[in-house]
């Protein structure tokens, strides 16, 4: 509650440094054009906290995705426009004007903004080999299309997930696995837009395997379990789902519930001469190490969406040891995924959105 209070604190702080500067900015334009942006500019600040509130229930999949992407999209606009008024004002402290400064910061940020959609918009494929030092009996090697964090709801909508499926099909898996939230705020929209129709659309005949990760929660984990009931989907909160020659998928549940098994308990149930393969959402150094100290091979997580915007990315850089790519703890190989989707504003600057075509080789 504490978090949520300062959080309201800073956002209306920016939002009034912002609206300062842009008031201070028309003075000599008519009133009219005044009072438009101010009523403009609130509206939009104000966007936010009602779709937080709503969690988009009470909205047409139409107008959910542009409400949706109008109110978060305004938090990296806020963003933008504190930092570069901010850096703007510096140049005061030895006596030196910029004019038009805040016409500059917001021509400014519209150009990252463009710029950071279109990295959105146009998501990496890349390529892992991953050498598991075990047997897997009958075969050598096995193709993992790895993602997370696809959000789907009404910003990433229906129209979107078919690209995603599309992506996913070309890289011919043997198998596809999610590393958690692959919903966003709410099972509602995926419902009106029958999402479970285009998720079985993925061709991957060894199986589709998926932990829940914090936004699964946060939707309703019972509505979130009805729903992917509803696809191929195999949900892992917990378990081990075993595939031809041994190969073992352990699905721990999210940090969300609690009473999760710990990585020794789990994994204590998977036969540690068969290669172990770890699905876990939240890339905690400590659980890290736990997985890796339990006898796992490799671990997919995601979670931190490499920050998703800079300078939110330094933050993550801060948090967690491995924020984004592949390390190794130990034995076991992991790789922390940026996201294939991403939560909130439909914007990447200084981070990219990738789904991970993953090669393993067995011995």
């Amino acid at each position: 509650m504490l978090f949520i209070l300062i959080a309201l604190i800073l956002y209306f702080a920016a939002n009034g440094w912002v609206y300062y500067h842009g008031h201070i900015a028309l003075q000599g334009f008519p009133l009219s054009v005044r009072i438009g942006f101010g009523i403009v500019f609130w509206a939009v600040a104000l966007s936010f906290i009602l779709l937080m509130y709503l969690r988009g229930r009470h909205l047409t999949p139409l107008a959910g995705h542009w409400f949706y992407q109008l109110s978060t999209g305004w938090l990296v606009a806020l963003l933008y426009l504190t930092l570069l008024l901010a850096i703007g004002h510096l140049p005061r402290l030895m006596g030196v004007h910029i004019p038009h400064l805040f016409a500059a910061c917001t021509v400014l940020t519209a150009l990252l903004l463009i710029y950071g959609h279109w990295h959105y918009r146009h998501p990496d494929i890349r390529t892992l080999h991953v050498d598991i030092g075990k047997v897997a009996e009958g075969r050598k090697s096995l193709r993992a299309v790895a993602i997370s964090d696809v959000h789907l709801g009404y910003g990433n909508n229906r129209r979107i997930l078919e690209k995603y499926v599309k992506m996913i099909n070309e890289a011919r898996p043997d198998v596809v696995l999610i590393a958690g939230d692959l919903i966003d705020m709410s099972v509602t929209p995926l419902w009106r837009e029958r999402m479970q129709d285009v998720l079985r659309q993925i061709n991957a005949p060894q199986g589709i395997y998926m932990v829940p990760g914090n936004h699964e929660f946060v939707s309703g984990i019972r509505e979130s379990e009805a729903f992917i009931a509803r696809t191929p989907i195999c949900l892992l909160r917990d378990s081990i789902a075993t595939l031809p020659g041994g190969i073992q998928i352990v699905g721990r549940d999210d940090r969300s519930n609690r009473r999760r098994m710990s990585s020794a308990q789990l994994l204590a149930q998977a036969n540690p001469d068969s290669p172990i393969l770890v699905l876990d959402h939240q890339p905690y150094d400590e659980e890290l190490e736990q997985t890796a100290a339990a006898g796992a091979d490799f671990e997919l997580c995601g979670h931190t969406h490499n920050g998703q915007v800079w300078p939110l990315s330094l933050v993550t850089n801060a948090i967690y040891r491995q924020p984004y790519g592949y390390g190794r703890w130990g034995q076991m190989q992991a790789y922390v995924s940026s996201g294939l989707g991403l939560w909130g504003p439909p914007f990447r600057i200084g981070t990219r959105s990738e789904m991970v075509i993953i090669d393993f080789s067995f011995r």
